[in-house]
C-alpha cells in the first residue's frame, strides 16, 4: 500500500474504531491537585503562557503531529493551523516522508501559510535515517513547512507489526546524533504512543537532542490501529497481542525527568503526550515537569467539523487548565512545580468482611522539598537527598500498596491475625482499627527499587520483591522483640507485649510465609504481562531471598549466643551483624538488580554495596546508641546503656585497641556501673 493510502487508513481508523488501551492508562489518574479554598488570586490573573524555542505560547499546549500527505489530511492540517494561529499555540505536522518522496502531496503540509506566527514542528520517522535519509532530507522537511524545529519520531513497535514496516533499527542513535549536530534548527525526538524509557532518554540527551516528547501509553494504541489495517488473521493476532504494551505517560515523564536531572540538563524541555485529553491533564503534566503537553485525538475529531470547532476545543481545554491553576493557587505555570501543589494518592479499600479495612495511604508530595530559602531548586541543582526523596515519594506508595494486597485477610475468621500484622506495620492501632503511625524508614524496599533502576530496569518490575523484603524484615523484628524481651518498638507496645508470645510468634511466622507470597507475585505477574526481565528473574530470585533468610537466622543465632559470653570480639560482632543486619540489605540490592535485568557482575557489585551499607548502618546505630542526642539524631540516652552495651562495635573495638579508646573511657565506666545494676 502507498504511504498516502496508509495515512488515510490511519485517519479513518482513529475516527471510527476503538483503538485505545483497555487496561493500561496514562497514570495521571493517580495524581490530584490540592484544592485551595483561599487561592488568594483572581481568575483573570492566572497566566497560562510559556516561552519555548524563543516563541511565547498562550498555553503549554501542542496540537500534536497527526496527519498530512493526502487531500483530506491537508484540509485537516489547514483547520488545525488556523486554530493554532488564532490561539498562539504550537503545532506539529504528520510524517512528511510521503511529501519528500512524492512532491505532489507537499501542499498538504503547508501549514505556515495559515499559521504565520505559530510554533511549528516538521516531522520525519527517525528510522528512515537507516534507509538512506540524511541531514539533507531532514533539512528539506523543515523547509517544506518553514518549521521552527524538527521532530524525529520513534515507532519501532508500530513498524514491526506493519506488513510494510521498516525493521532495521540498529545504529540509529548515531544517525540521530549526526542530525542534531548538523541541522540548523532544534531536533525533538518523540515516541508515537509507547513511551520513552530512562535508558533511551539518557542516550538521546547525550546525542544532543533539543527536547524529548515522551508520547507514552494510555491514549491511542497504534498496534491496535495496525490490527484494523491487517490483511490476514495472523497479522491481526500479532498486532492485537501488543494492545496493552508500553510505558504509561506519567511514568515515562518521570523517567525522562530523572534522566534529565542526572545529566544536569534542565535546559532540555520535556513534552508530555499520549492520552492527554483535558486541561487538567495539561496542568498535571506541567506540575510533573513537562514544558509542553501534546494533544491529538480531541483536536482531530473537531478538525473534521471546522476551524471554529477546533478553536472551541482549544478554548475549553485552556479554560480548564486556567481554572485548575486557580483552584490550586498557582498564578503561573511555574507555580505548579511548588511542593504540595500536586500529590499522588494511592491505596484501595478491601471488603469489610475480609478483615481490617485497608487504610488509605498518606498523600505524598511529589515535588522535592523546598530549599532553605523556600525556593524550589531547579532539577539540575537538586541535592542527592532531594532526588532520593522524590524517588521515594514516587515509588514507596506502590510498595505499601503491594504489601497491603499481600497482607489482606482472605476470610473474616482470620481478620485478627492479619490485623496484628497491620498493627506491627503501623497501619492499625491497638484496637486493630485503621490508623497511620510511624512505620519505619522502608530502607530495604527503597534500595531494591533503586538498584533495579540503576541497572536500567523499570522499578515497577521490582515492586513485589521490594514488598517481600520489607515483609521479611518486619517478620524478623517481631521475633527479635520476643527473643530480646523488648516491650516497645517505634514508641508503641510490641506485638508480644499486647497479645502474648504465642500469638506474636504465629504472626511472625505468617509474615515469613507471606514474604515469599509477595515475591512469587512477580512471577505470576510476569507470566501474564509483556516479556520483561521480571519474567526471568522471579523464580531465580527465590534463591537470593532464601539465602538472605538463612543468613538472618544465622546472625540472630550468633546474637543470642553472645548474650552468654563476655569475650565477644569485634570480628565476631561483625560476622553477627553481617547476617542479622547486612544480609537483608545486601539481598535487597541484589534482588533489585536481578529484577532490573543486571548481569551477574552488576548483581554481585550491588550486593556487595548493600552488604557494606548494612554493616555501616548497624555500626552507626551503635554509635548513636552511645553518643546520640535524645530526640535530635535518634540516639538513646546514655543512662539506658546496660548489659547489652558490651555487644556494640565501638566498645568492642575500643577494648581491643586501647590506644584508640580515648574519650570512650568514661562511657565504658558508665557501662560497667549499668551492667552491675543489671
Amino acid at each position: 500500500m502507498s504511504n498516502a493510502g496508509r495515512k488515510d487508513d490511519h485517519i479513518r481508523i482513529n475516527l471510527e474504531e476503538d483503538v485505545g488501551f483497555h487496561d493500561l492508562t496514562t497514570g495521571f489518574e493517580r495524581y490530584r491537585f490540592v484544592h485551595q479554598a483561599l487561592p488568594e488570586l483572581d481568575l483573570d490573573a492566572v497566566d497560562t503562557s510559556v516561552v519555548l524555542f524563543g516563541k511565547r505560547l498562550s498555553a503549554p499546549i501542542l496540537v500534536s503531529s497527526m496527519t498530512g500527505g493526502t487531500e483530506q489530511a491537508g484540509q485537516f492540517n489547514r483547520r488545525l493551523a488556523e486554530a493554532v494561529q488564532c490561539r498562539s499555540l504550537a503545532m506539529g505536522v504528520g510524517s512528511q516522508r510521503t511529501a519528500l518522496e512524492d512532491g505532489d502531496s507537499a501542499s498538504s503540509f503547508a501549514v505556515r501559510d495559515f499559521a504565520p506566527n505559530a510554533l511549528v514542528f516538521a516531522n520525519l520517522g527517525a528510522v528512515q535515517l537507516n534507509y538512506g535519509y540524511t541531514v539533507d532530507q531532514c533539512r528539506r522537511a523543515v523547509e517544506m513547512v518553514e518549521a521552527d524545529a524538527l521532530i524525529l519520531h520513534l515507532n519501532p513497535l508500530q513498524e514491526v507489526v506493519q506488513p510494510e514496516g521498516d525493521v532495521r533499527w540498529a545504529g540509529l542513535l548515531l544517525r540521530i546524533k549526526a542530525v542534531c549536530t548538523s541541522l540548523d534548527v532544534p531536533v525533538i525526538v518523540k515516541e508515537v504512543g509507547w513511551g520513552i524509557s530512562k535508558q533511551a532518554a539518557v542516550r538521546l540527551i547525550d546525542a544532543g537532542v533539543s527536547a524529548i516528547d515522551v508520547a507514552g501509553a494510555g491514549g491511542t494504541s497504534w498496534s491496535e490501529v495496525e490490527k484494523h489495517r491487517a490483511a490476514t488473521e495472523r497479522q491481526r493476532r500479532l498486532a492485537a497481542s501488543f494492545r496493552e504494551w508500553g510505558i504509561p505517560t506519567a511514568t515515562s515523564l518521570a523517567y525522562v525527568d530523572a534522566a534529565r536531572d542526572e545529566a544536569g540538563r534542565s535546559d532540555v524541555p520535556i513534552f508530555a503526550s499520549g492520552g492527554m485529553r483535558s486541561g487538567q491533564d495539561v496542568a498535571k503534566a506541567a506540575a510533573l515537569g513537562a514544558e509542553l503537553t501534546g494533544l491529538a485525538s480531541p483536536f482531530l475529531k473537531r478538525a473534521v467539523e471546522s476551524t471554529q470547532a477546533v478553536i472551541d476545543e482549544i478554548d475549553l481545554i485552556t479554560d480548564e487548565l486556567r481554572i485548575a491553576m486557580f483552584a490550586c493557587g498557582a498564578r503561573n505555570i511555574k507555580a505548579l512545580h511548588k511542593p504540595g501543589v500536586l500529590i499522588e494518592v494511592s491505596g484501595r479499600v478491601k471488603d469489610e468482611n475480609l478483615g481490617p479495612r485497608r487504610p488509605a495511604l498518606p498523600e505524598r508530595t511529589l515535588i522535592s522539598p523546598k530549599s532553605e530559602q523556600g525556593v524550589e531548586p531547579a532539577p539540575s541543582s537538586r541535592s542527592d537527598g532531594q532526588k532520593l526523596a522524590a524517588f521515594a515519594s514516587r515509588w514507596l506508595p506502590r510498595v505499601e500498596e503491594e504489601m497491603q494486597d499481600v497482607l489482606t485477610a482472605p476470610h473474616a475468621a482470620h481478620a485478627a491475625h492479619y490485623a496484628m500484622m497491620h498493627y506491627h506495620l503501623g497501619w492499625a492501632d491497638e484496637a486493630l482499627q485503621p490508623s497511620t503511625v510511624t512505620s519505619g524508614k522502608r530502607i530495604r524496599p527503597l534500595l531494591c527499587l533503586m538498584a533495579c533502576e540503576a541497572v536500567g530496569g523499570n522499578p515497577v518490575d521490582a515492586v513485589p520483591a521490594a514488598a517481600a523484603v520489607e515483609i521479611l524484615h518486619n517478620f524478623s523484628l517481631v521475633h527479635d522483640d520476643i527473643e530480646d524481651g523488648d516491650e516497645t518498638r517505634r514508641h508503641r507496645p510490641t506485638l508480644w507485649a499486647l497479645w502474648g508470645v504465642p500469638q506474636a510468634i504465629n504472626v511472625g511466622d505468617g509474615m515469613f510465609a507471606l514474604a515469599y507470597t509477595a515475591l512469587l507475585r512477580a512471577g505470576r505477574r510476569a507470566a501474564s504481562d509483556a516479556p520483561s526481565p521480571a519474567a526471568h528473574a522471579a523464580l531465580a530470585a527465590t534463591e537470593l531471598f532464601s539465602q538472605a533468610c538463612i543468613k538472618l537466622t544465622e546472625g540472630q543465632h550468633l546474637d543470642l549466643s553472645f548474650e552468654e559470653r563476655l569475650d565477644v570480639s569485634a570480628s565476631e560482632y561483625l560476622q553477627m551483624i553481617e547476617g542479622k543486619t547486612a544480609a537483608l540489605i545486601a539481598g535487597s540490592a541484589s534482588l533489585g538488580a536481578r529484577f532490573g535485568g543486571a548481569d551477574l557482575r552488576q548483581e554481585r557489585l550491588l550486593g556487595s554495596f548493600g552488604r557494606n551499607l548494612g554493616l555501616a548502618f548497624q555500626i552507626q546505630d551503635d554509635i548513636l546508641g552511645i553518643w546520640g542526642r535524645p530526640g535530635a539524631d535518634g540516639g538513646k540516652r546514655q543512662a539506658t546503656i546496660s548489659y547489652d552495651a558490651r555487644r556494640v562495635f565501638p566498645l568492642l573495638y575500643a577494648s581491643e585497641h586501647p590506644a584508640s579508646a580515648g574519650r570512650m573511657k568514661g562511657t565504658m565506666a558508665g557501662w560497667g556501673r549499668g551492667r552491675k545494676s543489671a
